[in-house]
């Protein structure tokens, strides 16, 4: 077939636009054609937005046209040109394949719940796919006890079921139309909408966990970042005047740069005092005559207030710094003022939400309790569910003798997010030292059921060994 008249091409160009009116056509030639599509009515449509150039031969349609496809996610550019390209090939050297190519586009971009998350999606597989290999699981051949991940491009639904040891933790990631907002006010909070389909976690474990993560989607939406939200939806808030009661408001960071500064004024003291050697420094045989010229003398003390005044300066800069990052890790601490965070500029959380998931979740059964050194949860999940059981609700007599010994052991989660064996924290508050860091991560330790007041453990101490002395002096008054 030889190429026909530019009727033929303008007549594909006005079915094109008469067609997908929606369809934003921004240049249009005999030699190539560029348009933008992006989904309707949705709160910000740039993370759907895909722009496509058909480069045109001259001898369309005999010969496909050049297809280039620009997007946020360079992923989702190669699966649309790749799509339009057998769009093409299935009318080849007919008319028409303009018109395919962006039924396609439209289509595809319409129905697609996943385009706004599409990098995350690879990312979040990738997360799952490695957890799944590192099970121990995997070791024993065990297929259903496997970290599995799964997509649904229509119905936007993500399956995730993780999988470590003998515990599993199932659930439905459904995206919204809006993300990473959400169409509507009443699904706000829910742009990545967390569905616990099934896990053999207890439901007050399960609860918490899902909960925070819940929460965590929701502040990412009014627009935090995935570190502030991370420590905002904790489920255990920081009581008033806790940095303050240990001594630990504000600790001065240890950064490459301070460690850097100190480098470097020890190699400048080093020098200056090399400088001063060759003011003072006097003849061995004669106390009242200098060492050096005069001329070398002047040139010491004049680089002496070179460096002096370069050092003034260089610190009085580098406490500007620090003031100006105090103040914001002051307010940090203190919270996020939710004017500022109101939600026009919601952030994607779908990655954040899986690390969560992952780092949360699937790596609980082989967290270890800080204070003993041993793993928090028992290996058979039935002994951890039987510990929130009440004990006429258990038929099984060895199960109850176990639930009797496993009761003290009980997980709990402290404010710095590590895990205690309930006796174990509850020794660790109440003894002294008093307002200790956690060994795990270096953060003072503090749960709602023990006070967070140090005068006041310290007094239920004094108290305590009182107590005792008083009982072994009636002890002794008996011997």
């Amino acid at each position: 077939m030889t190429t026909t008249s530019n009727h033929s091409l303008a007549d594909e160009y006005k079915q094109l636009q008469t067609t997908f009116p929606s369809l934003n056509i921004i240049s249009k030639t005999k030699d190539f054609i560029t348009a933008s599509y992006e989904r309707q009515r949705v709160p910000i449509p740039r993370y759907t937005r895909v722009k496509v150039t058909l480069t045109l031969s001259s001898s369309y349609p005999n010969e496909p046209p050049t297809i280039h496809v620009d997007s946020m996610f360079k992923g989702l550019s190669k699966k649309i040109e790749s799509e339009m390209k057998r769009q093409c090939e299935c009318l080849k050297e007919d008319w028409g394949q303009i018109v395919a190519c962006f039924r396609f586009l439209i289509h595809f971009i319409d129905t697609n719940r996943f385009i706004p998350c599409w990098r995350e999606l690879k990312l979040v597989a990738e997360m799952v796919q490695k957890e799944a290999r590192l099970s121990k699981s995997i070791e024993n051949n065990d297929k259903k006890n496997v970290s599995s991940i799964s997509f649904d491009e229509i119905q936007g639904k993500i399956r995730i079921k993780l999988c470590h040891n003998e515990y599993f933790y199932t659930l439905a990631v459904v995206i919204d139309e809006g993300y990473p907002s959400t169409m509507t006010i009443a699904n706000w909070g829910k742009a990545c909408d967390i569905r616990v389909i099934k896990t053999n976690f207890p439901p007050k474990i399960e609860m918490m966990m899902t909960a925070q993560a819940k929460d965590l989607v929701r502040k990412m939406q009014d627009g935090l970042s995935s570190d502030h939200a991370l420590s905002q939806s904790n489920p255990i808030k920081e009581p008033k005047d806790f940095r303050k009661q240990a001594g630990k408001d504000i600790e001065v960071r240890l950064t490459q740069g301070v460690l850097k500064g100190l480098k470097q004024d020890t190699e400048t003291l080093k020098k200056v005092n090399e400088l001063r050697e060759i003011d003072s420094a006097t003849l061995s045989f004669n106390a009242k005559a200098k060492a050096h010229a005069s001329k070398d003398r002047k040139d010491a003390r004049r680089n002496i207030r070179k460096i002096t005044e370069s050092e003034i300066s260089n610190d009085i800069e580098s406490e500007e710094r620090e003031k100006q990052w105090q103040i914001e890790e002051k307010a940090r601490l203190a919270g996020y003022d939710s004017s500022q965070f109101d939600g026009s500029n919601p952030q994607p959380s779908l990655q954040t939400l899986v690390q969560f998931l992952v780092g949360r979740i699937w790596k609980l059964p082989e967290e270890k309790c800080p204070a003993c050194s041993k793993l928090v949860l028992p290996l058979n999940p039935k002994i951890l569910q039987s510990i929130y059981q009440k004990a006429d609700n258990l038929t099984d007599e060895k199960m109850k003798k176990e639930r009797a010994k496993c009761k003290k052991k009980r997980p709990v989660r402290t404010f710095c997010g590590c895990w205690y064996h309930y006796d174990c924290l509850h020794k660790f508050m109440t003894e002294p030292p008093f307002g200790a860091a956690c060994k795990a991560c270096a953060v003072r330790v503090y749960h709602p059921d023990w006070p967070d007041n140090m005068k006041t453990l310290e007094r239920a101490w004094a108290a305590k060994q009182a107590r005792q002395r008083d009982i072994e002096d009636v002890a002794l008054a008996f011997l």
